[in-house]
């Protein structure tokens, strides 16, 4: 056998032996494409020289038959019996068919198991590999045949389906078309053609073929046809004469309808016999697939050994089964905590769909078990232009607290000059002052003070829902091998973090105590009050506001003040106007100085008390309260967890035993068959 026949029947035995579709790594087959009656069976059967296929009018293929074919140069010998032909089905692998009948009726119970007994079909497909001396090592595919209109019991868009399920063979690259047509319909009209130019429209992988040419009108067109002249098919056109209805109800064998097929084109177009025919079209079918696969070989082998790659990477992420399950449960919370913590640093990035980035992709770091979840954890972070729905969960706690904290800086003082004046009196009592009191300074600012409480401790909440949010998405991706840890895991951190709220709500309040406790006029940033004074005095309607009209050293200003007030002897009301404006000037000041420290403090009591106090005993608090319940109720793994695993090391069995049949392909045994030694093969 072909050494290239060869590689493809053992890629087609190990991937169909493992129930991997052969489209997963679209290994190069030919699929068999046409309308119905337009004698597609008959050419399968003619090629394989078995009657093996189901008969019938309507919808007869009503699931893609997966025809292997590899001829053997031995007959098989069981239980004192020779046998030139046996088969096997994919989904009976330890049944052998002796008898084609048998293989008819077989395909005939797997359809109706799968599709029902009605005319409905399924792409799910029936694997036959029939082993024979008579037939050439080559791999079809019969799909089911294409049709406009729904008859009897069939689904009202059965066509649909069926070129749904048409087009998901023909549009693979590596697929060959073999696209039949019978001669004696207008060629214009053929639907296979027609297919067959919409996804291949170059006809690079299109090989037509005529059934029916015995009925065809012996004319110029005609031979046009045949001769491909007509229709510009780069692979060509093959005609071909199957056994009629009559020849059917008298038997006729396969082995003579191939010889009275010779001696028709011999007598009617002897100029096109030697291409014309089942035998030639066999041998082509054999030359167009080894020349397939040698083009393709370095593409399917990179496809093997990318999906290796990847199905090895899913298995190292999603770990072996569990057997220490104390011992998982410590390394899967350290994890979760590491993770919670690197989210909120900014060393991972949030997306709205859950998923995990690292921002830089570091080789030497062993990425977390369940960064399969994390839609592939390692790859490197989108560029600037696609990454703005991407923030690290630190980035959104920052937002959070900055939200809040814009509407503690909007707040104003809230108070009057009137109000002012009477806190001033009663401050000052029966005695008149000078200078502006400090008492009554002391204790309007106090008063003012009071407005920040509510909002510095909205931050705390505010913080508290945002970093709740991301503790349950975080817990999902990265133990969502094991739901009920995930919750267990979630409920406990959340719980832990609320325990740090009523310790960071104290500190908020013993702060703006202290705030309010010492009042200083002597910070660095208070304007002094003298040159507020005189710039009110200045200008009685002025309602405080800065100016730089004074350069003055302080004493002098003093003094110049002192002696201005004295000689002026200002009316008690207005003297008491311009006491109220600088009481409200420095008020004003004093105000925008604490809430400019609170500004700065706000996020430093949340990283304190909500970010650092939270990590240094989280995990500890967590296994505590773990080991206490049923860590084998905790750590029972999904079913959808399990199941990929299963998956993910069958695949990585069959694509091992691919690549390496792929590699040593040079290296197999037997030389390439030429057109005419396949033509002499199939003759035997």
């Amino acid at each position: 056998m072909n050494r290239y026949l060869n590689t493809l029947n053992r890629l087609q035995d190990i991937f169909t032996q493992c129930g991997v579709s052969l489209r997963e790594i679209d290994l190069p087959q030919i699929a068999v494409v046409g309308c119905q009656s337009a004698g597609k069976s008959s050419v399968l059967e003619s090629i394989a020289q078995q009657d093996l296929l189901p008969r019938g009018t309507g919808i007869v293929t009503r699931r893609p038959l997966v025809l292997q074919m590899i001829h053997e140069t031995k007959p098989m010998v069981s239980e004192g019996k020779v046998y030139d032909t046996w088969a096997k089905f994919l989904h009976k692998p330890d049944y052998i068919y002796h008898r084609m009948s048998d293989v008819q009726e077989e395909i005939i119970l797997d359809t109706n198991r799968i599709c029902g007994a009605n005319k409905g079909i399924s792409d799910e497909p029936i694997h036959l590999k029939l082993h024979s001396t008579l037939a050439p090592s080559l791999t079809l595919v019969d799909l089911p045949g294409l049709t406009k209109i729904a008859v009897g019991d069939q689904p009202h868009n059965i066509d649909i389906q069926i070129e749904k399920l048409v087009r998901s063979y023909v549009t693979k690259p590596n697929t060959i078309i073999l696209a039949i047509s019978p001669g004696n319909v207008d060629i214009a009209n053929s639907d296979s053609l027609k297919l067959a130019r919409e996804v291949d429209p170059e006809g690079d992988r299109t090989l037509g073929v005529i059934t029916k040419v015995d009925l065809m009108e012996r004319s110029p067109e005609s031979m046009d046809l045949l001769k491909g002249e007509s229709i510009n098919m780069k692979l060509g056109l093959v005609g071909v004469v199957n056994r009629n209805y009559r020849m059917l109800q008298d038997k006729v064998s396969i082995a003579d309808a191939i010889s009275y097929e010779e001696d028709f084109f011999s007598s009617n177009f002897p100029a096109l016999a030697p291409i014309m025919g089942t035998r030639y079209l066999s041998a082509k079918l054999c030359d167009l697939l080894i020349e397939k696969l040698k083009s393709s070989l370095p593409e399917v082998e990179e496809k093997i050994n990318d999906q290796l790659s990847s199905h090895r990477n899913i298995l190292e992420d999603l770990g072996p089964r569990v057997t220490d399950k104390k011992m998982e449960m410590i390394t899967l919370v350290g994890k979760y905590v590491e993770t919670l913590r690197k989210s909120i640093q900014g060393e991972y990035t949030f997306d709205a769909k859950k998923n995990l980035k690292k921002k830089k992709e570091k080789k030497q770091e062993v990425a977390p078990r369940n960064n399969y979840y994390y839609n592939n954890v390692t790859e490197i972070i989108q560029p600037p232009s696609t990454r703005s729905s991407k923030i690290s969960v630190g980035s959104e706690l920052l937002n959070a607290v900055q939200e809040k904290l814009t509407g503690l800086a909007s707040i104003k003082v809230d108070t009057t000059v009137d109000t002012i004046k009477h806190e001033i009196k009663s401050a000052t009592g029966m005695q008149p002052s000078l200078f502006v009191p400090d008492m009554a300074f002391h204790s309007l600012v106090n008063l003012q003070m009071l407005m920040f409480d509510e909002p510095l401790l909205e931050v705390i909440d505010a913080a508290e829902r945002c970093i709740s949010k991301y503790i349950a998405a975080i817990a999902e991706q990265v133990l969502k091998s094991f739901p009920p840890l995930q919750n267990e895991v979630a409920a406990i951190t959340r719980a832990h973090l609320h325990d740090k709220i009523p310790i960071a709500k104290d500190f908020v309040r013993k702060y703006l105590e202290v705030q309010r406790s010492y009042i200083n006029t002597n910070h660095p940033d208070f304007n002094e009050r003298f040159q507020v004074a005189t710039l009110v005095f200045q200008n009685p309607t002025s309602s405080g506001s800065s100016t730089n009209k004074s350069n003055r050293n302080n004493t002098d200003q003093l003094d110049h003040f002192m002696e201005q007030y004295k000689e002026t002897k200002l009316l008690e009301d207005a003297r008491k106007e311009r006491e109220a404006k600088l009481m409200l000037q420095l008020i004003t000041q004093y105000f925008g100085i604490t809430r400019n420290s609170i500004l700065d403090v706000a996020p430093k009591i949340v990283m304190k008390f909500m970010v650092n106090d939270l990590f240094t005993d989280l995990g500890s608090v967590i296994l505590s309260k773990l080991l206490e319940r049923d860590s084998e109720r905790l750590l029972v793994e999904s079913q959808d967890v399990s199941r990929k695993r299963d998956y993910s090391t069958k695949m990585v069995e069959t694509l091992s035993k691919a690549a390496h049949v792929v590699s040593n392909i040079e290296g197999a045994g037997g030389a390439s068959l030429e057109p005419e030694e396949q033509m002499e093969q199939t003759s035997k």
